[in-house]
């Protein structure tokens, strides 16, 4: 790679010692914390809700199908 000096050759010869940097707060810190728990939380009920539906309809089915077949009844599904 490439190093480029942005300051005069008197600068750099001195040591620059008037050339202030601003600190990092937090070096190397990916993203903060509270935009990926919300993120989270809305996937996981999302996932919730999808797997609710899903469990629903498998129980509507199963209900139309005891109306369906016959000698099938709710009770006789619980009992085994």
């Amino acid at each position: 790679g490439q190093f480029f000096v942005m300051m005069s050759p008197q600068e750099v010869l001195q040591g620059g010692s008037q050339r202030s940097i601003a600190p990092r707060a937090h070096p190397y810190s990916p993203k903060s914390e509270a935009p990926r728990a919300t993120r989270d939380e809305k996937r996981r009920a999302q996932h919730n809700e999808v797997e609710r539906r899903r469990r629903d309809k498998i129980n509507n089915w199963i209900v139309q199908l005891s109306k369906i077949i016959p000698d099938c009844s709710m009770e006789n599904t619980k009992s085994g």
